[in-house]
């Protein structure tokens, strides 16, 4: 190990993955042997099928490919230009310490690279730590059902003022009191725009800083057809309001009320939780919470962790299913065997596409888990301490401030651990000083208050020395004199005086229970991860290594911009890199996941529809039938709601594929003549879901260009392409990079993902949030688009998952870009060709068309007929096919999507032909038992730790969480996965029938 690899904490020479060249797994004997199958010459040839003209001529302009040492010292010489200064920021994201049992859990691989657990027969690992994060949460506010996690608290908002619409039916406004943060407020307004929700802002008292609730009540009387109030606990001038009177008055009205916490304050000593809220002490409809800080550092923004809660007991069963995102609740197995799984899935969008509550897909899964080990660590009198500490700064720090000329409390309202001052000057001298200390936040002018105002937060992460530091800037910026100010008390009803009855739990308890449940999954580190449309490759431990060093991840994204040159130089590379590997020339890094990149493309497309006065008339978006459920409902989601007006469609037009499984162009021709002018754009998917190119790609865009018609193309294939298309040559307007898909950063049983968004010269005034640029010195600077659309995340995204693919694609470089996505397409082709003699293929006309990084393979009609005598009928054939994958130590392939009967596998570029062959006589015994021993389908799996889970069962009687008075015992594998893939087809057949008999 050389001396910059023992900085790493691990060994790569005993990662077999971590040191292939690209992390490419076949060598070139490999590749030539596959090559060979396929009856080509060269790697280039993959794409022979596809126009020459929308390909790359000569180099992408990507540095070269360092070493692996070289790249360790680049990204070391990237973080260290980040100078990270004491500073006494929060505003919204604020800093606690983190506790050890964190970046262990963070490094366990069964969990951080595990997909979402909807085979939960082989995903228990992942259910147990997001049940354990929503009971976690549950206690800490008192409501019942906590979801698996959304984006971040300022879209967690705005899904919980959509779910208030879908309950108060017919009615389409809300109002917001003006006292959120103002970065949620811009983030609300972004998402809100050219949808039917309206939201209406209720003023502020300038004097008492608070909400101005006379006004509330004028504002609630005079207007029709609200639905809900929404409210801050703490207010953005870091003010206490009264919350019992804002919840009486939203059931005064009958309205949904949905508060906006901090959920560490919830625990004992801290602040009321929203489930006691109100006179009655009934509590709040819904609430939403930001909860990074409960186990990350600042990240320079993210990734986040939305947190939403909802009312689920014996008066309200109901108001859960006009909700968004994912939920874990209790199940049993065949066997009646207690476990987990998703329920409440039939709201989704892979299920209920265009009609369902929320475009979200990848959440913040992994935050999620982390955040549920580290409650576990603190338990209730834990976190008390941490807020009393950070309480306990915040006075002592007004106690040593007093008497100082030109500063005083701004506002008489008491506070927690955020105190807001009015500075009559100096303040930039408290924010840019030669002390390397920042104080707080210059929040003057803020809600219109003209006030020089600085924001200041206490945590425990600050000690005594340094709250010193702090009075000393003060004293010697300030003159002394007489004045005083008097310190609010903080109000006993305000105050949580009862534990939550959060236990705490021992490092090495923690830490055994979660090693546990890491075996507990698959990783793609392992085996293949064959899932069909979702890219499970391989994750370099180097890129984690790279987003958890100290530098990055103690930046505040609040920071004066001479602190984090470095965090500013990763996002300027991602910009600039995509814009090469794209062949587009504006980037956007803001979004948090592909759903999201889908939404800005969509609020891009109105945005310049609107600039050229045609928004209105504007109102239809083309999609094809075989689109990922994200994009119906993404273009919902945007404001293209499908019904008719007037007698006509509008929202979303369906377009089929033809028999090749390409899009049907006698189909949209005819859209295109009857309604041209009305086509905002169309979402299509290229490769699309069946792993084939649209080769009528450039027609179609010229066909949807040709009406003003803008073309968004889903990003989630990139694998297959990435390096070779140039996607401005193709005729696109926008596009979305999953980086949680072809730029390997880790799925983490749901998430967080992350995406960038490429777009077109005509797009690039309407970009959204902040834009870096390099000036002649060398600095780094931001900056917003002419037109900009506003903002989809309170800061950059999900910055730490930047670093991961800034690592990746340094490491990867001009050669790495072009042969990652070239060997993916030869692996899936080389499968293809030899699958296809076992299995028919989809669709059934395309058989002989080239496939790309993934295929569809599909029971014939002769296995249909043995599965059926072996007791499983057609329509549950392929899901048990799934589980039978399960039995080999592998995850099952993508099922019945996009075609009910189909199954999807990609191969990725990480696995070895070796593996791929493996792989292949895994199937080929699969088709075996499906002609020699079907009844075996009936009960598969049959190793897994749990046997098939009764989903049905858990959907009637749905539990989604509960007391942790111990860790929750787990169940065990019958044979293991790595034992599994140890023993041969043939021992493995043995093994299912000997598991069969008596049943």
């Amino acid at each position: 190990m050389t001396d910059y690899q023992s900085k790493l904490g691990y060994n790569p020479k005993d990662l077999p993955r971590e040191l292939n060249q690209f992390y490419i797994a076949a060598d070139d004997k490999d590749i030539s042997s596959m090559l060979e199958t396929i009856k080509l010459d060269s790697l280039d040839q993959l794409f022979d099928h596809i126009d020459s003209n929308v390909r790359f001529n000569g180099k992408l302009g990507l540095d070269n490919s360092p070493s692996y040492d070289e790249l360790i010292a680049l990204v070391e010489k990237t973080a260290d230009k980040n100078n990270i200064p004491l500073n006494f920021l929060g505003d919204g994201l604020p800093q606690f310490k983190q506790d050890p049992i964190v970046p262990f859990v963070c490094n366990l691989r069964g969990l951080t690279t595990a997909y979402t657990p909807y085979q939960p027969e082989r995903s228990q690992g992942t259910l147990h730590t997001l049940w354990i994060y929503a009971s976690s949460i549950s206690a800490l506010t008192g409501f019942e059902a906590i979801n698996a996690s959304l984006y971040e608290r300022s879209t967690c908002l705005f899904e919980a003022l959509k779910t208030a619409q879908r309950l108060h039916k017919n009615k389409n406004k809300v109002v917001v009191c003006d006292s959120i943060y103002p970065s949620d407020k811009a983030v609300l307004n972004t998402m809100v725009k050219h949808t039917d929700l309206e939201v209406i802002y209720a003023p502020i008292c300038k004097e008492s800083g608070l909400t101005d609730i006379d006004a509330l009540e004028a504002l609630l009387s005079a207007t029709e057809g609200v639905c809900a109030l929404a409210f801050n606990q703490v207010n953005g001038l870091g003010l206490l309001e009264d919350v019992n009177e804002l919840t009486d008055i939203a059931n005064k009205y009958a309205l949904s009320s949905i508060a906006v916490i901090d959920p560490i304050l919830m625990a004992k000593d801290g602040l009321q939780r929203p489930s006691e809220f109100g006179s009655n002490k009934t509590g709040t409809t819904m609430f939403v919470a930001e909860g990074q800080h409960l186990c990350l550092d600042a990240n320079f923004g993210g990734p986040g962790l939305g947190i939403f809660g909802i009312r689920f007991n014996e008066t309200n069963k109901t108001d859960i299913r006009a909700t968004a995102g994912r939920y874990i609740g209790k199940a049993i197995d065949a066997d009646g065997k207690e476990c987990l799984a998703i329920v409440l899935s039939t709201r989704e969008q892979h299920i209920r596409r265009e009609k369902a509550t929320s475009n979200i897909c990848s959440n913040q899964s992994f935050i999620a888990t982390a955040a549920g080990a580290s409650l576990l660590a603190h338990g209730d009198e834990g976190l008390s301490s941490k807020i009393k500490t950070s309480r306990e700064f915040a006075i002592k720090f007004l106690e040593n401030i007093q008497g100082l000329e030109g500063v005083t409390l701004a506002f008489e309202a008491p506070f927690y651990n955020e105190v807001v001052l009015e500075v009559k000057n100096n303040i930039e001298l408290l924010i840019n000083n030669n002390f390397n200390l920042v104080a707080g936040k210059n929040i003057s002018n803020r809600y219109g208050i003209d006030k020089n105002l600085l924001k200041i937060s206490f945590s425990d992460i600050h000690s005594d020395e340094d709250l010193s530091k702090l009075i000393d800037l003060f004293r010697n910026n300030f003159k002394a004199n007489d004045s005083e100010f008097d310190i609010p008390e903080l109000p006993e009803v305000f105050v949580q005086h009862t534990a939550s009855g959060l236990k705490k739990f021992s490092f090495d308890e923690l830490k055994a229970f979660y090693t546990k449940l890491s075996e507990l999954n698959v990783s793609p580190d392992d085996a293949i991860y064959p899932l069909g449309s979702c890219t499970m490759k391989y994750n370099p431990y180097i890129n984690d290594w790279a987003a958890g060093l100290p530098k990055f991840t103690m930046a505040h994204p609040d920071l004066p911009e001479k602190y984090v040159q470095g965090s500013l130089e990763v996002l300027y590379e991602i910009q600039e890199d995509f814009k090469k590997i794209t062949g587009l020339p504006g980037v956007t890094g803001q979004p948090v996941a592909g759903a999201q990149g889908e939404l800005v493309g969509l609020k891009l497309f109105q945005a310049y529809h609107e600039d050229k006065g045609n928004a209105a008339t504007k109102n239809l978006i083309i999609i094809p039938r075989s689109a990922h459920g994200t994009n119906p409902a993404t273009a919902t989601t945007a404001g293209y709601e499908t019904k008719k007006v007037d007698g006509k469609l509008v929202g979303i037009v369906t377009i089929d594929a033809d028999e090749r499984g390409q899009v049907n162009l006698e189909q949209l021709e005819k859209v295109i003549k009857e309604d041209g002018e009305r086509v905002a754009g169309i979402m299509i998917t290229n490769p699309n879901t069946s792993g084939v190119f649209e080769e009528k790609f450039q027609y179609i865009a010229e066909l949807i260009h040709s009406v003003d018609g803008l073309v968004y193309m889903d990003g989630a294939n990139m694998n297959a392409i990435a390096g070779h298309i140039d996607l401005g040559k193709l005729g696109v307007d926008a596009v979305h990079n999953n980086l949680h898909k072809t730029w390997t950063i880790p799925h983490g049983g749901g998430g967080p993902g992350d995406a960038i968004v490429a777009v077109s010269a005509k797009l690039i005034p309407f970009l959204p949030g902040v834009l870096i640029e390099k000036d002649n010195n060398g600095t780094f600077k931001t900056y917003k688009a002419e037109k900009s659309i506003g903002e989809f995340h309170r800061h950059g995204g999900n910055f730490a998952h930047k670093v991961r693919a800034y690592t990746y694609i340094k490491a990867l470089g001009e050669e790495g870009v072009k042969k990652m996505s070239a060997v993916s397409v030869l692996s899936a082709r080389y499968l293809y060709q030899r699958l296809r003699k076992s299995f028919p293929t989809l669709p059934a006309g395309a058989d002989e068309t080239p496939r790309m990084h993934e295929f569809i393979i599909t029971p014939s009609n002769e296995m249909f007929e043995s599965l059926a005598k072996g007791g499983t009928p057609k329509a549950q054939a392929v899901a048990k096919l799934g589980k039978l994958f399960l039995d080999f130590g592998l995850h099952a392939p993508t099922v019945a999507f996009p075609e009910v009967f189909g199954l999807m596998i990609e191969p990725t570029e990480s696995f070895s032909k070796a593996e791929l062959d493996d792989f292949a006589e895994v199937v080929e015994t699969i088709r075996d038992i499906i002609f020699e021993m079907p009844q075996v389908c009936t009960t598969t799996p049959h190793f897994t730790p749990i046997k098939k889970v009764d989903e049905v069962w858990a959907n009637k009687n749905l539990c989604f969480a509960s007391k942790i008075n111990e860790l929750p015992k787990l169940p065990a594998d019958i044979i293991s996965p790595k034992q599994l893939r140890g023993l041969s087809n043939k021992e493995i057949m043995a093994k299912i029938l000997e598991a069969n008999k008596g049943l």
